[in-house]
């Protein structure tokens, strides 16, 4: 039995935005933000009254949840509610956190794969390209590539790491804070550090990258959310969505499948500078791997 899925939809800027944010609001706020993701296509008009009865908060918590989503008042945040389901067709955002015990095998591979394959569409919406171009340009030009990374971002960190080196560009990865520690201070001005975190704030992470900055080099950050310490210590900002969060306590795929697939548009950049020496080197290494076969 197959699975019929309608992925024509983008989800709305505010619902990615909401997700983006989720870590900088208190617990208040994350009240207010909760119900808007659950309720989205039932927000249209809502007095702020009934959104505060609804989250079960003050409407002064209201008010300053839509200041801090960037929108003067709440008439503004309704404003954009109302253009947004203008622009976008109603449909289902389901994803990890609708998976629920009863599920069976097909519920269940029918929620993570419309959750993965909404966050690259949504992906795909909120990347800056100019970005990748330019990060493109440092690596093909860096004299040391670093990369740190820890938890599952090691998987992305990894996959770039290998997919340049098919290239003949060595970067080398980093998930040790000591070893991120001794990379990091021996970094110069011709070198580039890529600093991956999904939630742009893990401590190793943006302290390697903070010392690499320091000494000269050129900073690439990876990252799923919005107003994080990696943004701000980055020199170029690589960001992605992450649509997901789940209840049981596992960690959602739908950020490293983003950033992998994000990394490859990357790889084929630095690939395209490369020119005929890619496609020689590619080739080479190609070979090598189907000798290995035989």
């Amino acid at each position: 039995m197959g699975m019929n899925m309608n992925f024509e939809q983008v989800t709305p800027t505010i619902v990615l935005d909401i997700r983006s944010k989720m870590q900088d609001f208190n617990p208040a706020q994350k009240a207010v933000a909760n119900y808007i993701l659950s309720n989205f296509y039932d927000m249209e008009g809502m007095p702020i009254r009934d959104l505060a009865v609804k989250s079960e908060v003050s409407e002064a918590t209201v008010s300053r949840f839509v200041k801090a989503m960037g929108y003067e008042n709440y008439r503004a945040f309704q404003l954009e509610v109302t253009k947004n389901k203008a622009e976008r067709r109603k449909g289902s955002l389901k994803g990890y956190a609708e998976v629920t015990e009863e599920d069976n095998a097909l519920g269940i591979c029918r929620k993570i794969f419309e959750s993965n394959i909404q966050a690259l569409q949504d992906t795909l919406t909120v990347i800056d390209y100019d970005a990748l171009e330019r990060a493109a340009d440092l690596i093909v030009r860096a004299r040391r590539l670093c990369i740190f990374a820890q938890g599952r971002s090691k998987v992305t960190a990894n996959s770039i790491r290998l997919r340049l080196h098919r290239l003949g560009i060595e970067g080398t990865l980093y998930t040790d804070p000591h070893e991120q520690a001794i990379a990091s201070s021996l970094m110069g001005p011709e070198d580039v550090a890529v600093g991956i975190s999904t939630f742009g704030r893990s401590r190793s992470i943006l302290v390697s990258i903070r010392r690499a900055a320091a000494r000269g080099s050129s900073i690439i950050g990876v990252t799923s959310y919005q107003n994080t310490p990696l943004e701000k210590e980055a020199d170029i900002l690589l960001r992605t969505v992450n649509n997901d969060e789940a209840d049981f306590g596992s960690e959602p795929s739908c950020a490293s499948v983003t950033q992998m697939v994000m990394l490859d548009c990357l790889y084929m950049l630095v690939a395209k500078r490369m020119e005929g020496k890619a496609e020689e080197r590619f080739k080479i290494t190609r070979d090598a791997i189907q000798q290995e076969k035989e």
